[in-house]
């Protein structure tokens, strides 16, 4: 998803303001499921005024985190990676 987000940045000269607009521009077929919550609703995004040094006008998702407050082996959360 991650990969995604950087191609619609740089085709459509802004970050995407939802997953939903991946899906939407074909970038994606479907927002896919979380791996560790099992659910595509749970994905937490992260937001930034700037994207791979475009000139953005307004925010849009720059990042993407898994949902779950599991903890991975090495001791920190799924949602941090």
């Amino acid at each position: 998803m991650r990969d995604q987000i950087n191609n619609y940045a740089m085709d459509k000269e802004k970050a995407p303001q939802s997953l939903q607009d991946l899906v939407d521009a074909g970038y994606l077929r479907k927002i896919p499921k979380d791996p560790f919550t099992d659910s595509a609703e749970t994905w937490q995004v992260e937001n930034s005024d700037t994207l791979i040094s475009l000139d953005q006008t307004e925010p849009g998702i720059s990042n993407v985190h898994s949902g779950s407050n599991l903890v991975g082996s090495d001791g920190t959360r799924y949602s941090t990676w």
